[in-house]
This record gives structure tokens, C-alpha cells and sequence, in this order.
């Protein structure tokens, strides 16, 4: 009797050691925050492979915990990186004066009142309704130079303007140009010349018309060009995870098959390893369909290395992405030989994801996924703010890979965590030592019988 109790007991323990162990299980985020706010982590690929193999399988499964084992409100979004670029920004000036001294036109124009001055003037430019001119003009700020050079409109000739003057200097509220007209005649014989020819269309001599030194020029507007920077938000290049599944020739098909198992990530495309040299060969990105396959894309790869020519193509880019439980890339080889690869035959272009929620200072959160579990339904309002919100702190999965080599799928920093899980390993650890006991008994009991 009391060896079946102990068997009984064994066998419980058994159970609730292997409940323990298929457990739900969690990836701690480490980083810290000052204020309550929306923040961003890396939906890690090692998730994708912890989840049910089914279509929405991570999409129902994935979890936001705060320390307190409560699930917090969360949105899947493509991961941004902010990119921030220099532009130039064009700011008209106040006209001031325009008056004639000397044969030259002076202008003086301002930085208009209210708006904020910058630290730098990129360039200058003079709007005016003429053509066919050409202008020397200097420009000063505070009666000192800070730039000199030439304008001009030889449409005349040729479809050649320039109205812009760089100067790369710092602000100066108000700027003095001097416009001064190139009056030689090395200048005037560059921009037109007239020919007078007698009644049989012989030339007999040739005149300069110094058409650009004779008038007045006239300035409608006066601009400057300051830096401005510029934010914005791009998607992140995707992971980039070398395989290590073995490619398999088939010498009926003359064909090379690479089969993997793909955990519906959002492929996005991938590349082969190929240590060969001067080959072309067409490849074709196939998914399982019930007994057979089914083709998704397709493209070539090449690596040319000859005398006068050498090229390397071996990557095959999607257009978008693909969710697919089991991938399979396909080489036609044809009657070529057959091709060499690297210990790790491919790399996988994964687009990544973000789930964002909003974190508060000094809490701690991970991610989980619960297998069987239905997908969350959150306030919409609460989701509308994740999905928009840009320039987000990140929080980052601790210890998990999150590219490299993925020879196993096991996650480097896994934890058994949630309240059943403990429970159930508490409860063995109990039911063992009490298994250990009756067993003892028993076997104490048989030995004096």
C-alpha cells in the first residue's frame, strides 16, 4: 500500500515537473526611464521560435509584464530609427535702401524682426526680373566682408543662371551688398558679339555690344539660407541571422534544396554563403503548402570574378514580407557543377518589430509568451497613442540574441516565471522529497517483513 502511495506521489511530482518545465517563459527588459512614458523593445527572433507554429501564433501569445506578474497594455509596430539630416532653410530679408554711388548699386537689407536668429548664413540670394546680366557683387555685415562673387543670367547663349552666393558665416542682422558691373572689355567680348556683313554676306568686321555694362540692374528681393535640422523616422534594417541548416542536393532535379524552419518571422529576404567563384544561378524562395510547395519569389545570384569584369550578387530582397512556417530555398543548379557553401549556408533578412507600451520609472518589465493563449484587446484609445508616438525610450531584452548565428532556438536569458510555473516547481520539489520518504519506508518495511 505504501509503495503504491509512493508510486502515485512519484508520478504526480513527474507531472507537475513537467508542467513546470513547458511553462510559460519571459525575457527580462533592462533600461531606465525618468518619467512615466511610452517605450519601445525588440520583439527578439527568439520569440517567434517560442510561440505556437501557427499563423498568429506570437501575434496571440506575446505578453508585456510588469514585476508584479500584471499584463500591461501594448501595440506590435515596425521598429524607427530617427534620423536626423541637415537642410537648408530660405529666409527672406526686410529691404532697407537701394541707391547708387559711384556707378555701383548698394543694397542693404535685414534679418526680419521676431524670428529667431541662427548661428550661421549659409548663402545668399538676389532675385531680380532681368536676363542677360552679369554682377560682381561683395557682400558685408557690420562694414567687414564676409563674401564676394559674381551673378549672372547667359540664357543668351545657354540655359546658364546663377543667382546664389555662398557664404558660410556667422549671423549677421544686417548685410550690405554692392553691385558692381564688369565694365572691361575682356568681360564685355565673353557675352555677345554682332557681325556687320556687306550685300554679298561676306563678313567685313565684327563689333562687341557691351549690352551688360550699359544698363541698370535692379534687385527685387534679397534671401539667405540658414541650416535647419531635420527629424525623421525611417524604418530599422532588418536582422541579419545566419543558418545553419544543411543544403541538400538533389541529382535527379539537379537542383539544391536548403529547408528551414522559418517560425512565421517577417522575412524580408535573404542571401546564400557560397564559397565558389564565376557562377549564375536562378533561386526561388518557396513556402510549404500541404504536401507540396509553393513558390514565392524568385531571382538570381552570381559572383563573377574574371579579367575585366567582377561582380557579386548572392542577396534576394523581398518587396515586402513574408510569414511562413517552413521555408525552403531552391538553386538550379542545371548541369553545372554543384555549388560549395560555408558552414553557415544563408542569412535571413527578418524585418524588425517593436511592441511598445508605457512603462513607469523604476518598475521592472519583461516579455512573455503564453502558448494557447487568444490575442489581448486593449483600450483603443491607449493603442492609438503607442502606434503614433515617436522618439521613444527603448528598453532592451537582456541576454537574448538578437542576430548572428542561430544554431539553437533556445533563448539565452529564458526564465520560468509566471505564478503556475512556480507553483508547479514548488509543489515537485515538496512531492519529491515526499515520494523520497514513502519509498524509504517502504523499502524499510520489505527488508524487516
Amino acid at each position: 500500500m505504501k509503495k503504491t502511495t509512493a508510486n502515485s506521489v512519484a508520478a504526480v511530482a513527474a507531472s507537475l515537473a513537467l508542467s513546470a518545465f513547458a511553462a510559460d517563459m519571459r525575457i527580462d527588459l533592462k533600461g531606465d526611464i525618468d518619467a512615466e512614458q511610452a517605450v519601445a523593445t525588440e520583439v527578439v527572433p527568439v520569440l517567434y521560435f517560442q510561440a505556437t507554429r501557427r499563423p498568429s501564433g506570437l501575434a496571440d501569445e506575446l505578453r508585456v509584464y510588469d514585476g508584479d506578474g500584471k499584463a500591461v497594455p501594448y501595440v506590435v509596430r515596425q521598429s524607427m530609427v530617427r534620423v536626423v539630416s541637415a537642410e537648408r532653410e530660405w529666409r527672406l530679408l526686410s529691404m532697407v535702401s537701394a541707391a547708387e554711388t559711384n556707378g555701383e548699386l548698394v543694397v542693404e537689407a535685414e534679418w526680419p524682426d521676431g524670428v529667431p536668429a541662427p548661428d550661421t548664413i549659409l548663402s545668399l540670394k538676389v532675385s531680380t526680373p532681368l536676363t542677360d546680366f552679369d554682377e560682381r557683387v561683395a557682400v558685408l555685415g557690420d562694414d567687414a566682408p564676409i563674401a564676394e562673387g559674381e551673378i549672372y543670367d547667359r540664357r543668351k547663349f545657354a540655359d546658364v543662371r546663377k543667382d546664389e552666393l555662398p557664404i558660410n558665416a556667422s549671423f549677421r542682422r544686417r548685410l550690405k551688398l554692392v553691385f558692381s558691373k564688369p565694365v572691361s572689355d575682356v568681360a564685355a567680348k565673353d557675352y555677345e558679339k554682332t557681325t556687320a556683313e556687306d550685300a554679298a554676306g561676306a563678313a567685313v568686321g565684327a563689333t562687341t555690344r557691351r549690352k551688360f555694362s550699359e544698363r541698370a540692374f535692379r534687385v527685387d528681393s534679397v534671401s539667405v539660407s540658414v541650416p535647419k535640422e531635420v527629424v525623421s523616422f525611417e524604418p530599422e534594417s532588418p536582422w541579419e541571422m545566419r543558418l545553419c541548416d544543411t543544403p541538400h542536393f538533389d541529382a535527379k532535379a539537379k537542383k539544391t534544396y536548403i529547408d528551414f524552419d522559418a517560425a512565421y518571422m517577417p522575412v524580408c529576404g535573404f542571401s546564400l554563403n557560397v564559397k565558389d567563384r564565376n557562377f549564375s544561378r536562378t533561386v526561388r524562395l518557396l513556402a510549404r503548402a500541404n504536401a507540396g510547395w509553393r513558390q514565392l519569389a524568385s531571382g538570381k545570384i552570381s559572383s563573377i570574378e574574371l579579367p575585366g569584369e567582377k561582380s557579386s550578387s548572392l542577396s534576394l530582397k523581398l518587396p515586402g514580407e513574408i510569414r511562413e512556417g517552413v521555408l525552403r530555398i531552391e538553386v538550379d543548379d542545371m548541369d553545372n557543377p554543384q555549388l560549395e557553401y560555408s558552414d553557415h549556408p544563408m542569412t535571413l533578412l527578418v524585418k524588425r518589430y517593436d511592441a511598445v507600451f508605457i512603462a513607469k520609472p523604476g518598475e521592472k518589465y519583461s516579455l512573455a509568451v503564453e502558448k494557447g493563449a487568444e490575442r489581448p484587446r486593449y483600450d483603443s484609445q491607449i493603442l492609438d497613442y503607442l502606434l503614433k508616438t515617436r522618439n521613444l525610450s527603448r528598453l532592451h531584452a537582456e541576454g537574448a540574441r538578437d542576430c548572428g548565428t542561430l544554431e539553437s532556438h533556445e533563448p539565452a536569458a529564458v526564465w520560468m516565471w509566471n505564478p503556475v510555473a512556480i507553483a508547479s516547481t514548488v509543489a515537485f520539489i515538496v512531492l519529491a522529497a515526499l515520494a523520497f520518504l514513502l519509498f524509504r519506508t517502504s523499502g524499510g518495511s520489505a527488508g524487516r517483513s
